[in-house]
């Protein structure tokens, strides 16, 4: 279970540098970089690097296609590894499906030509994916004996409930950029000078429902992520990736503001366009995290196996 567990988690940093890259391509609008061909480039496997947008789009999809091969895989792996249980093997068949899913969004959001609508639902499939990829991370984790769960069921709710937030937050935002509604405002945190913006004008209403959901559940993740981290002693891992939630989602709100102070164009404004996304993406992971440790239901992968978890503890001792 080890190499399968080493898989997982290489297959789930993959996938974060494959969202990050997804990040530049929207801050440098390298969408199209391709024009509307796929699965080829321009025409052709390998394009002509001509300028930056084909490098980028380019680059996009070749993490794309190594996130792929890594899934297919840990899928294979994983149905091959005798003492999996069920769950956990169609969960891997599941990141495949999904990563296949996402590809496919890929392509239609290519063909539509960034339709803002398929570029939501793109989004939403990575951040599915990853929520799935960090579940085996960590089940596999606890099934060859090298994490010890504690669960708390309340716990677990609420971390849900904070990564819900923090999911439709981040969908939202993806919104905004596929409405060309980030950048209608040049102050923060007041919108044109004024708390409430003339919201009759429909891309400033949209930036506004923006900024309006980031307080509430920045509020909510910074209430939540305290009662955990306070817990320390007693859920130390929770404590953990609630306390990097909370520091990361500091860093998102500073990132949304240097965005807005430092609009397009420029490498500064897609540095922090990137990093923004990014940010995003490591909060909604953290939080899913908490909430897989937390869940009742991870200590019965544990039990499942119990005499090759007993050998690793005991051979670490």
């Amino acid at each position: 279970m080890s190499s399968v567990r080493r898989l997982a988690l290489a297959s789930t940093l993959a996938t974060f540098v494959l969202v990050a890259i997804g990040g530049l391509v929207r801050a440098t609008k390298s969408g199209l970089g391709c024009g509307t061909h796929w699965p080829d480039c321009s025409g052709a496997v390998i394009p002509f690097f001509g300028n930056r947008a084909v490098v980028i789009e380019f680059s996009h999809r070749l993490m794309a296609s190594v996130v792929v091969i890594l899934l297919a895989i840990l899928a294979v792996a994983m149905w091959r590894q005798t003492d999996a249980g069920k769950r956990l093997k169609w969960a891997a068949v599941g990141a495949f499906g999904l990563v296949m899913f996402q590809a496919l969004l890929g392509a239609a959001v290519v063909w539509f030509e960034l339709k803002a609508d398929l570029v939501v639902l793109h989004l939403a499939a990575a951040m599915t994916l990853v929520a799935v990829l960090i579940y085996l991370s960590l089940s596999t984790a606890v099934a060859d004996g090298s994490l010890a769960p504690i669960s708390d069921a309340a716990i677990a709710r609420k971390a849900r409930a904070a990564a819900l937030g923090v999911l439709v937050l981040l969908l939202v935002g993806s919104y905004v950029t596929g409405r060309s509604a980030g950048y209608v405002f040049e102050d923060w945190p007041l919108m044109g000078g004024k708390l409430i913006p003339d919201l009759s004008f429909e891309p400033a209403a949209i930036h506004f429902l923006h900024r309006g959901l980031a307080a509430v559940v920045g509020v909510f993740v910074f209430v939540f992520g305290n009662s955990v981290a306070r817990r320390r002693d007693e859920l130390p891992k929770q404590a953990r990736f609630a306390r990097a939630a909370m520091g990361l989602f500091a860093v998102q709100v500073l990132l949304g503001a240097l965005n807005v102070w430092n609009p397009p164009p420029g490498l500064v404004n897609e540095a922090f366009v990137s990093l923004h996304l990014l940010t995003a993406a490591l909060i909604w992971g953290c939080l899913v995290a908490v909430s897989v440790l937390s869940h009742p239901s991870l200590q019965s992968t544990r039990s499942t196996h119990p005499v090759r978890a007993a050998a690793v503890y005991e051979g670490g001792a």
